[in-house]
């Protein structure tokens, strides 16, 4: 990672106070009881590009998640995104990323300074009242993040239930 700036890291991720959330500090655990974790120092100076990794669950805040699903940084139906409660980065996807690196966090809307919208490859399809799910970014149909080692790949949806992540 870079060298921490708190400033433009407060800037790029700002807490989206108007938003709707499903669920607030919650876990996201793989099919194998694997919990999704960010540790906020592994990124740049903005506290984006910050690798998402599974690990055993303990409890500890790089593993609290929000689940919005209405809000500045998000606009379509059927979905949510993923943000982490400790640093208000989004879980987003990018293919064009190396093969084990395509799943980062970053500032929500897509742009590093903080000042972008909406960016699709921040939305992953969500149901409300749901709460075991494919992570499947609206960007990439037919795409599902899929356990990886430490970390999340990608693949083909097939609804197998080692697709499957569960909130809470």
């Amino acid at each position: 990672g870079g060298v921490l700036n708190p400033e433009a890291a407060a800037e790029a991720n700002q807490r989206d106070d108007t938003a709707t959330r499903a669920f607030s500090s919650t876990t996201i655990k793989s099919s194998d009881g694997k919990c999704l974790f960010i540790n906020p120092q592994a990124g740049d100076f903005r506290e984006n590009l910050i690798p998402v990794q599974l690990q055993d669950c303990d409890g500890s805040e790089g593993e609290q998640w929000d689940i919005i699903t209405k809000g500045k940084h998000i606009d379509q139906q059927g979905a949510m995104l993923a943000v982490s409660t400790v640093t208000q980065g989004c879980l987003n996807f990018d293919p064009r990323r190396a093969a084990g690196d395509q799943v980062i966090l970053f500032s929500c809307g897509g742009r590093a300074d903080g000042e972008g919208q909406v960016t699709n490859s921040q939305e992953f399809t969500f149901k409300d009242g749901e709460n075991s799910l494919q992570l499947s970014p609206i960007s990439n149909t037919g795409t599902c993040l899929v356990p990886a080692g430490a970390k999340l790949g990608s693949a083909g949806c097939t609804g197998d239930a080692s697709q499957l992540f569960k909130l809470g």
